[in-house]
C-alpha cells in the first residue's frame, strides 16, 4: 500500500462503518497505576534555568491538569555523559560532550516535584562514570528530594552500549559494574531503591536482570518507539496503525512481571526516535496515537508511560514533545498533550473488558474503565483516515445517564486548534472543559458517532 502525504490525509473520502460495544463491568482486566502518568527527560534538561522549579507557575499547571502524583524519569543518553559537581556551573550540553548538573538544579528540581505532588526516577552515569560517582550522586539526590525521589536507575539503554562504546559486549560484563555500582550506592545510601535494566529492546537482558534481581528491585523498566524519525515509516498513517510486534512484546513483560512479581513501565516512549519528526510527531496523529498506547499497556497491566519530552540527546527539543519552552521558560503544548489529558480524564481505576463488534473495517480501538466513584467511561480511539464510526453501545443495567467529551481537531494534520471537551488549554497551562455532549439512551443502549480521526470519551453514570 502506497503511503499517504498530507495533502492526501486531508482530501480523504469519509464513509461510515456501524459498531457494536458491550463493557463488562464484572470483568477487571487491570488496575491503573495511580502515577501512570509520566514524562522522561535528558539529564540536561534538568541542568536548563527557568524550567525545573516550582516558580514555572505553567510547568506546575500542566503536570497537575494531569496527575497529583505522575512519575517524572531523569536519564536518557546523557545520563551517561553527566557530572555531578555540587558547586559546579551548571552546563547543558549534547552526548557528544559532559552535561554537568550542580545543586541547585536539584533543589530547584525537588521544589517543582513538591509543588507538583510528582516523584522523580533518576538515571546515574553507567557509561562513563564512576562507581565512587555515583555514590556521591545518589547520595545528593536522595538527601535534596527526600520521599519524592521514587528510585535510581544505573545506566541508559543497557541492552545496545555499542553505540557509543565497547564497555559492555554482553549481559554479563554488563551486569557484573550493574552489581558493583549498585553497591558502592548502598554503602552511601542503604535504603536506596533501583529500577532497571532501562532497555531498548532486549527482552532476553530484561528476563535474566528479572530473574536476578527481583527481590531487590522496584520496576522493571523497557522503552519504545515506533521507529526511527529518518525512516521511510515515519508517517502519520504508520504511526496510527497497530504495531503487532509491540503488542507481542507487551505480553511477554507482561508474563515476566508476573513471574517476578515486579511490575513493568515503559519508561521512555514516544512516536519516533531521533527527536520525532517534523509534520508527524507534532500533529494531532501524535495525540490519537499516545492516547490510545497508553490504554494498551495498561491493558496489558503496565504501570506506566513516561512520555519523552523537551531537549534531546541531540540538544534541540524533540518534535514529539508534549510541552515545549522558550529561552525564558516559558511553556506551551503540543497536540501529544492533549492526548495524555484524554487519558487522564478517562484512564483512572479499574480497566474492565470491552468487546468491540466491527462490521467493516476500520482502524478504532475501545476500552472501558471505572473510576473511583463508580462511573463507568468507554473510550474510543478512532485512528482511521476515512472511516467514521456509528456506535451501538450496550449499556450496562442502572447506567442511563450519558455524557461525551470529544477530542478533536480540524484535521489529522493540524499543529494547532485541538480541543478536548470543546477547550484548549490556555497560554497559562489552565484547563477547563466546557460542558458534554448529553446521550439520550434508549432501554437498553445508546447510539453515538465518533468521527475519522478523532476520540470520544463516554462518561456513564447511574
Amino acid at each position: 500500500m502506497a503511503l499517504l502525504t498530507g495533502a492526501q490525509l486531508l482530501a480523504a473520502d469519509s464513509h461510515q462503518v456501524s459498531l457494536a460495544i458491550q463493557v463488562h463491568p464484572e470483568s477487571i482486566v487491570s488496575r491503573i497505576s495511580p502515577d501512570f502518568i509520566g514524562f522522561g527527560y535528558e539529564t540536561s534538561a534538568v541542568a536548563q534555568t527557568n524550567y525545573f522549579a516550582a516558580r514555572n507557575t505553567t510547568l506546575v499547571r500542566l503536570y497537575r491538569n494531569l496527575s497529583p502524583h505522575g512519575l517524572i524519569r531523569i536519564g536518557g543518553n546523557i545520563s551517561d555523559h553527566t557530572r555531578f559537581d555540587p558547586d559546579g556551573v551548571a552546563s547543558v550540553q549534547t552526548e557528544t560532550n559532559v552535561t554537568v548538573i550542580n545543586r541547585r538544579n536539584l533543589q530547584d528540581l525537588a521544589g517543582f516535584a513538591r509543588a507538583t505532588g510528582w516523584r522523580v526516577m533518576w538515571g546515574l552515569n553507567l557509561g562513563t562514570g564512576s562507581r565512587e560517582a555515583a555514590a556521591q550522586e545518589a547520595h545528593a539526590v536522595a538527601g535534596i528530594m527526600g520521599n519524592h525521589l521514587h528510585s535510581f536507575e544505573i545506566g541508559n539503554e543497557v541492552d545496545i552500549h555499542g553505540r557509543y562504546t565497547l564497555k559492555y559486549r554482553d549481559f554479563n560484563s554488563y551486569y557484573s559494574n550493574y552489581f558493583a555500582f549498585r553497591q558502592s550506592i548502598r554503602a552511601a545510601l542503604p535504603s536506596s531503591n533501583f529500577s532497571g535494566p532501562d532497555v531498548a529492546n532486549n527482552l532476553g537482558w530484561l528476563l535474566t536482570f528479572a530473574t536476578n534481581e527481583a527481590k531487590d528491585i522496584r520496576l522493571l523498566t523497557h522503552h519504545y518507539y515506533r521507529t526511527g524519525a529518518k525512516t521511510p515509516g515515519a508517517t502519520i498513517e504508520n504511526l496510527l496503525k497497530p504495531d503487532d510486534g509491540w503488542e507481542s512484546k507487551l505480553s511477554q513483560l507482561q508474563a515476566i512481571s508476573r513471574n517476578s512479581g515486579v511490575s513493568f513501565r515503559i519508561n521512555e516512549i514516544n512516536s519516533f526516535y531521533g527527536g520525532g519528526k517534523a509534520g508527524v510527531s507534532d500533529t494531532f496523529a501524535s495525540a490519537l496515537w499516545v492516547l490510545d498506547y497508553m490504554f494498551q499497556i495498561a491493558t496489558f497491566g503496565g504501570d506506566g508511560v513516561n512520555m519523552e519530552t523537551d531537549i534531546n540527546q541531540l540538544g534541540w527539543i524533540s518534535h514529539y514533545s508534549p510541552i515545549v519552552h522558550d529561552a525564558d521558560g516559558t511553556c506551551r503544548v503540543r497536540p501529544e498533550y492533549y492526548g495524555m489529558l484524554a487519558f487522564a480524564l478517562a484512564g483512572n481505576g479499574d480497566l474492565l473488558k470491552a468487546t468491540l463488534d466491527r462490521k467493516g473495517e476500520i482502524n478504532i480501538s475501545a476500552y472501558a474503565t471505572r473510576d473511583e466513584r463508580g462511573a463507568l467511561w468507554i473510550t474510543m480511539v478512532n485512528k482511521d483516515l476515512s472511516g467514521d464510526a456509528a456506535v451501538e453501545i450496550a449499556l450496562p443495567p442502572n447506567y442511563r445517564k450519558l455524557e461525551a467529551f470529544r477530542l478533536e481537531a480540524p484535521a489529522v494534520t493540524s499543529t494547532n486548534q485541538v480541543r478536548l471537551a470543546g477547550a484548549d488549554v490556555s497560554s497559562d497551562g489552565k484547563w477547563t472543559p466546557g460542558p458534554p455532549q448529553k446521550i439520550t439512551a434508549k432501554a437498553s443502549s445508546a447510539e453515538i458517532s465518533v468521527p475519522h480521526a478523532s476520540a470520544l470519551l463516554l462518561r456513564l453514570q447511574h
